[in-house]
C-alpha cells in the first residue's frame, strides 16, 4: 500500500523555514525543497493543510477551507518557536503562498518570506477547476471505483470545485489589501509557462511590494504553475536559500 503524504520535519540548525504546498497537492510538493534548505542549514518543517493528501479528494471540501488551513499555518509558526527556533521564514507555493504573505502581514515572528506562483490579484480559475476535476478522474480510475460510484464522486467534486475556488479568492481580499503593512523582505518566483494562473501575477506582486520593502524577484522562462515538480526546481531552491542566507538574521 503506497503510503499518503504527511507532514514532515527536518531538522538541521537555528534558522527554521516553513513550507506550505499547493491547493489540492500536498507536503510531497516541497519536499524536494526541503531537503535543499536543511542541506543548507535550516530546520524545515510543511504542514498538511486540512483535508489535504488523503485517498479521496472530496476531503478537501468537507474537512478543509482557507480559515483551516490559515490554523496550520500558525500552528506550523507555533510549534517551530517552542521548539527553539524564534527565527522563522516562511514560503508558500500556490494556494501556500497566499497564507504565507498573510503570515508575513501577521505574525512578528516570521522575519521574511515569499510566494512561487501565487495569484495575489484576481484571476480566472476555470483552468485551475478544469485540471482539478482532471487529476480526481484519474486518481479514482486508479482505485478501480465502479462507473456509479465514480460517477457519484465526480459530481460531488464538479460541484464543489467553484465554489471553494470563489472562496478561496474572497480569503484573498484582505490579504492583498494589506500589502502595505508588508516592511519584510519577500521573494517571489514566477512560472513563466504557468498553465494555470496568469504569469504576470508574480511582477505585480512584486512591483506593489517594492514601493515599501525590500523584494527579490525571479522568474523561470518555461517552469509550469508547480516549479517544485519542474527542471526548474535546482534554481528555484538556490535561488530562496541565497535569498534566505541574505536576510536572516544570524
Amino acid at each position: 500500500m503506497q503510503n499518503q503524504p504527511a507532514p514532515f520535519l527536518f531538522e538541521a540548525g537555528k534558522r527554521a523555514v516553513v513550507l506550505l504546498h499547493t491547493f489540492a497537492g500536498s507536503t510531497t510538493d516541497v519536499r524536494v525543497l526541503g531537503r535543499q534548505f536543511q542541506k543548507a542549514g535550516y530546520t524545515v518543517l510543511a504542514p498538511l493543510f486540512t483535508g489535504h493528501g488523503t485517498p479521496d479528494p472530496t476531503t478537501i471540501f468537507t474537512v478543509g477551507n482557507p480559515n483551516q488551513w490559515w490554523q496550520d499555518t500558525t500552528q506550523a509558526i507555533d510549534q517551530l518557536v517552542k521548539s527553539g527556533h524564534p527565527q522563522v521564514l516562511i514560503f508558500g507555493e500556490s494556494l501556500g503562498g497566499l497564507f504565507a504573505i498573510k503570515a508575513l502581514e501577521e505574525r512578528p515572528e516570521v522575519l521574511a518570506g515569499g510566494t512561487i506562483s501565487t495569484p495575489l490579484y484576481p484571476v480566472d480559475t476555470s483552468r485551475v477547476a478544469a485540471r482539478f476535476l482532471s487529476d480526481a478522474r484519474a486518481w479514482y480510475h486508479k482505485q478501480a471505483l465502479t462507473p456509479t460510484d465514480l460517477a457519484a464522486k465526480m459530481t460531488i467534486l464538479t460541484r464543489a470545485i467553484t465554489p471553494m475556488l470563489d472562496r478561496i479568492a474572497a480569503y484573498t481580499v484582505p490579504i492583498q489589501a494589506h500589502l502595505a503593512t508588508i516592511r519584510k523582505p519577500v521573494f517571489i518566483g514566477q512560472s513563466g509557462a504557468d498553465e494555470l494562473i496568469d504569469p504576470t501575477v508574480g511582477q505585480r506582486l512584486a512591483d506593489e511590494l517594492a514601493h515599501h520593502t525590500q523584494v527579490v524577484y525571479r522568474h523561470y522562462p518555461g517552469a509550469p504553475h508547480v516549479m517544485t515538480y519542474s527542471s526548474q526546481e535546482r534554481d528555484l531552491a538556490q535561488d530562496m536559500i541565497a535569498f534566505s542566507n541574505r536576510f536572516f538574521l544570524t
